[in-house]
């Protein structure tokens, strides 16, 4: 009776563990370094904001970070959902074993404005002031019903200048109450040593009549990187 007993509970504990690790928690805004063989390091930043870290170091890399995310609402300037992060410095302090991963998300942002989520937009946009010798990787993604996620975008160095950006559009239906929205970037050295200084801001914006759609058109996306810079500049 006793060992059917601890049989019985170790079975209803397993089964626990199993749906906590299937059921993540909202986490809020956050920010995600990874390198292979390290443990990951996550920070942890307020929606609505102007954030700095750093400096943060995982591996063989330092790692400071300014960020800023829009949520639970809308940017009124840029009339979407916004996440951005302003990487502005990523340096190795010895030679790196592994690339560098940073994963920029918050999942608070309110549904309300976006329907269902059956036809949205993401837009990705990756800018840098310095990277010295590697190429940095950059893509968007929002987190729904589905996901959907932009291209891969690079920028390559050496270089002290350069912007792209691209998006992707599709239906994430249907949403609930929030949503996710988030950028990751891949950070690789040739030969293991160097720094860099990158801007990551993915948008989604809210859906618009078709006759207003064909007016926005023309409004670049590439300004928001040195907007959020601006923005950690006064703050």
């Amino acid at each position: 009776m006793i060992r059917r007993y601890f049989r019985t509970s170790a079975a209803v504990l397993a089964g626990v563990l199993m749906l906590a690790m299937a059921s993540p928690a909202q986490a809020g805004f956050t920010v995600r370094l990874q390198q292979t063989g390290f443990a990951d390091v996550v920070i942890n930043f307020t929606s609505g904001v102007n954030n700095d870290s750093g400096p943060q170091t995982i591996g063989q890399y330092s790692v400071n970070i300014s960020a800023f995310s829009s949520a639970p609402g809308v940017s009124t300037l840029f009339g979407g959902a916004l996440v951005s992060q302003n990487t502005f410095a990523v340096t190795t302090i010895g030679v790196a074993t592994a690339d560098l991963r940073i994963t920029v998300m918050d999942d608070t942002f309110a549904s309300g404005p976006y329907g269902t989520g059956a036809g949205v937009s993401v837009r990705n946009s990756l800018s840098t002031t310095a990277i010295s010798d590697g190429t940095v990787t950059a893509n968007g993604f929002l987190i729904g019903a589905s996901t959907l996620t932009t291209g891969n975008i690079s920028l390559i160095g050496p270089t002290l200048s350069g912007t792209v950006a691209n998006s992707a559009s599709g239906s994430v239906a249907p949403l609930g109450s929030t949503f996710t929205l988030g950028n990751v970037s891949t950070v690789h050295f040739n030969g293991g040593s160097g720094t860099a200084n990158f801007t990551v801001t993915t948008l989604a914006p809210v859906p618009v009549p078709a006759g207003v759609v064909l007016a926005l058109t023309g409004l670049p996306l590439l300004g928001i990187g040195a907007w959020i810079r601006r923005r950690r500049q006064a703050a």
